[in-house]
């Protein structure tokens, strides 16, 4: 079975002020994942640090697209609806959290918001 790869900022990072942060962006996909927890069962997550450059995503997409989220689709991944999927590197990824969510609902098996 192939799996899309979802790159997130870890929940737990500290800055240099050392409070605890979070990426809005990347709340609202993990409160999906917590409404459809299937479909986490179906991705590999990631976590990765704050910090730039993010050496895994860079790896992928390059310097310019190493933000968070960011879903990597595998290259056998044949997605429903393609407006959301760039490519980049020779790879596909989706980095609006919103479409991630879409692509979940209309590939994974999630619900589609009201």
């Amino acid at each position: 079975m192939h799996r899309d790869t979802l790159f997130m900022l870890s929940p737990y990072a500290k800055v240099e002020d050392g409070h605890a942060r979070y990426c809005p962006d990347c709340a609202l996909v993990e409160g999906y994942l917590a409404f459809y927890p299937a479909v986490r069962t179906q991705l590999t997550v990631q976590h990765v640090g704050p910090v730039r450059p993010r050496a895994e995503i860079v790896a992928l997409l390059g310097e310019e697209n190493q933000g968070s989220p960011v879903l990597v689709l595998h290259p056998n991944s044949q997605p429903r609806e393609l407006d959301a999927v760039q490519t980049a590197n020779g790879q596909r990824f989706i980095n609006d959290p919103k479409a991630i969510c879409r692509y979940f609902a209309l590939n994974l098996g999630g619900g589609l918001p009201l």
